[in-house]
C-alpha cells in the first residue's frame, strides 16, 4: 500500500545498517524506504502504548460477577457499550474500525503490511495485526473475581 509521502530527509547510516534494512525490505516485499518508515512509525506506537496510563483503563463489573479490564490507545475513542457480550462487542469494535478507516484519526493508527483484524479469545478481545501481536489500540479481558 502506498502513501503519499511529502517531505524528503537524507539520512546517513552504516553499510551494515543499510545491509539489514535491504535484506528487511526485500523479505516484506517492500522497498527501503517503506521499510524505514514503517519501523519508525511502528517504534513511535510501541513507546506510546506499551504501559497504559491510569486514565486509559477502565474495570467494568459485570452482572455474572466478572470485572471486565478494557484499555488501549482508543478506549477513550470508541463509545461502545463494554457491558454486552463478547461477540456482540467484537461486532461493535470491526463496525467503528470500519468507520474510523475513513477518517485521519486512521492515518495516524495504520502502518505499513498490517492487516488489522479484531480477535477474540474465550474470555478476550484484542485488536491484531493478523494474529501476529496485539497492536494496542484496544484490549478487553474479562476476570473471575473470587470472594
Amino acid at each position: 500500500m502506498a502513501r503519499n509521502l511529502d517531505v524528503e530527509y537524507k539520512m546517513r547510516m552504516t553499510q551494515e545498517l543499510k545491509d539489514k534494512i535491504v535484506e528487511s525490505a526485500k523479505e516484506l516485499n517492500r522497498s527501503m524506504n517503506a521499510d524505514i518508515v514503517a519501523r519508525l512509525e511502528e517504534s513511535f506506537l510501541r513507546n506510546e502504548s506499551s504501559a497504559p496510563a491510569s486514565s486509559d483503563v477502565k474495570i467494568i463489573h459485570l452482572k455474572n460477577g466478572k470485572k471486565r479490564v478494557v484499555y488501549g490507545k482508543l478506549l477513550n475513542t470508541l463509545d461502545l457499550d463494554y457491558t454486552q457480550e463478547l461477540s456482540a462487542l467484537q461486532n461493535d469494535i470491526h463496525l467503528s474500525l470500519e468507520v474510523l478507516s475513513g477518517s485521519s484519526f486512521w492515518n495516524s493508527l495504520k502502518f505499513f503490511n498490517k492487516d488489522v483484524l479484531v480477535f477474540k479469545g474465550d474470555n478476550h478481545i484484542d485488536v491484531v495485526d493478523n494474529g501476529k501481536r496485539s497492536l494496542g489500540w484496544l484490549v478487553v479481558e474479562d476476570h473471575d473475581v473470587s470472594t
